[in-house]
């Protein structure tokens, strides 16, 4: 297993070596073939510029959205077709009649019905991959063994019944082969697209290259094609491998709702508002100035999630592979130190999610630009070298820091700048407040774990500063929301409203009064709970008071 993964790496090394010795000995013409250091010069320098993330998220958007508006339809009509002759004898003909037609020649008659906007890219993608999936949904269906269906309406299985317990299931690996077919030939076509019908877009950028003679920069675009492709690839794989785990593994117990608990225990969905509610805050401070664009909010929301998932898996991977987390020392759920999945799926989702959050990206790249690209590249480094490497974040004391910048103020500023495009003072000191929340969760926990984090090696803010010093730690966090929350408040920078999160303080006084009381583990596991859970009821106080306002008019 592991030789081969060498060896997939090996092959394209090789090619690359061998085009860059051909060129520097002169075999091969630099002018017409750039080596490929100059092209990776030229890709980092596209890059840099924000142009190639930006054309590249165009497409990747371009080609998402076409897939869910004609694939969708396209596998519930495949389904249709597989359970229903009358569905079948109605779809098919037309189907069969259409799907042969090269999809680029479609182009021409949907630019005159749609004009030259994105409607015609991305309904041109959904034309095209619906007659496929379509017709490969449906036949996968017709594969299905006809004694599952007959056993279902033997047990009184409704035509309903039908498609959700047996259509739908049996023919999954279908369906999710269909899908992967339909994303590379949409990826494929968006490019053909955008060389005749676009001024933007990865296929516009290699088309318009080509007519200047800019071979490396030519090259550079079709290296981000390649990539994304590669990137689809391994996604698709992945999600295949969470929706059919019976065609690689034979677990002994396949229960979907099992399998649910299990990846929910992993993903940690409850830690989801520390990326949730400062990306909403820089928005919502945003529209308060005149400036919102849901769009921006939702991807930037999903982004955020991703980023943070991945955050998540790869913190659990790295401190267990470590021996950081142990039966003996944790408290609570993982689904590592329970043997509900094993370390290389762990490990491949959090990157996964990372990817995910890269392709979001790329399209908030193309509105944000460079201040973007290079604060989603900081989101990913610190979530994924939080716990990884030899100089990891959480092991040097540096955790609380990195998590109070970039899930406080870099993530409120980040969202701010999408809506406005600009970066004020006033939303650098509003981000405080939850900065300081989110840091106190991560301090709780590490509070928590004080001792066998010291004996382990493992050096946090927390076994740093001695019990005393850490318990101070915790209450200049906490505190610290509450004081500088009533300061902005007072200097005008938040609206009077915010002040409602103050009604979480009477939580708070707790919360330290339990951490000055308690020193045992099991006493303070509820700690780091209830610090999260009062970082979401101050967070979501405080938003709400700020939309008030908003809608008011007060801000």
């Amino acid at each position: 297993m592991i030789r081969n993964r060498w060896l997939s790496f090996l092959s394209p090394f090789l090619l690359l070596t061998l085009w860059e010795l051909a060129v520097q000995v002169g075999w091969l013409n630099r002018i017409f073939y750039p080596p490929p250091s100059e092209v990776f010069i030229t890709f980092g320098a596209m890059i840099a510029d924000g142009q190639l993330p930006r054309d590249v998220g165009l497409s990747v958007m371009r080609v998402f959205v076409g897939m869910v508006i004609g694939g969708v339809p396209a596998i519930v009509i495949g389904l249709l077709m597989g359970i229903s002759p009358v569905v079948r004898a109605l779809v098919q003909p037309l189907a069969a009649a259409i799907y042969p037609i090269p999809k680029i020649a479609l182009l021409p008659l949907v630019i005159v019905v749609l004009g030259l906007g994105e409607a015609s890219k991305i309904a041109t993608i959904a034309l095209s991959v619906f007659f496929m999936i379509v017709l490969n949904v449906a036949a996968s269906v017709l594969q299905v063994d006809a004694r599952y269906f007959e056993v279902a309406q033997s047990f009184g299985a409704r035509r309903i019944d039908l498609f959700r317990t047996v259509a739908l299931p049996a023919s999954m690996p279908g369906i999710i082969t269909s899908v992967k077919l339909g994303m590379g030939f949409a990826l494929t076509l968006i490019v053909g697209v955008e060389f005749v019908g676009s001024n933007d877009g990865v296929g516009h950028l290699i088309w318009r290259a080509y007519e200047l003679y800019a071979i490396d920069s030519m090259i550079a675009g079709l290296v981000a094609v390649a990539l994304v492709g590669w990137a689809i690839t391994v996604l698709l794989d992945e999600i295949e491998r969470l929706l059919v785990p019976w065609q690689f593994v034979r677990a002994a117990n396949d229960d979907a709702r099992q399998f649910i608990q299990t990846w929910w225990g992993a993903l940690r969905p409850h830690s989801y508002t520390a990326a949730i509610i400062p990306v909403a805050l820089g928005a919502i401070i945003a529209g308060a100035e005149g400036h919102f664009h849901p769009l921006l909010l939702t991807l930037a929301l999903l982004g955020a999630i991703a980023i943070q998932a991945g955050a998540n898996l790869t913190n659990d991977y790295f401190d267990y592979t470590r021996g950081i987390d142990t039966p003996q020392s944790f408290i609570g759920r993982n689904v590592l130190l329970r043997g509900e999945l094993q370390p290389r799926q762990v490990l491949i989702a959090g990157l996964v999610a990372f990817a995910v959050g890269a392709i979001i990206g790329l399209y908030l790249v193309s509105v944000g630009g460079a201040f973007i690209l290079w604060l989603g590249v900081i989101g990913v480094l610190v979530g994924f070298f939080y716990t990884a490497g030899p100089f990891a974040l959480a092991y040097t004391g540096l955790g609380e820091t990195a998590v109070f910048l970039f899930m406080g103020p870099l993530t409120v500023i980040g969202s701010y700048y999408l809506q406005t495009q600009s970066i004020t003072a006033p939303v650098i000191f509003a981000s405080l407040p939850v900065g300081f929340l989110i840091a106190a969760s991560l301090h709780a926990n590490n509070l928590r774990d004080l001792e066998s984090d010291r004996a382990k090696g493992k050096r946090t803010l927390a076994t740093l500063l001695g019990r005393a010093g850490a318990n101070i730690e915790y209450y200049a966090l906490v505190g610290g929301a509450y004081l500088s929350l009533l300061l902005l408040a007072l200097i005008g920078v938040a609206p009077w409203p915010t002040l409602i999160a103050a009604i979480t303080l009477p939580t708070a006084l707790g919360l330290m009064r339990r951490v000055a009381r308690d020193y045992e583990p099991q006493a303070l596991h509820p700690v780091l709970r209830q610090t999260t859970q009062l970082h979401m009821q101050f967070g979501f106080l405080m938003l709400a008071g700020w939309a008030g306002a908003w809608m008011l008019g007060m801000s």
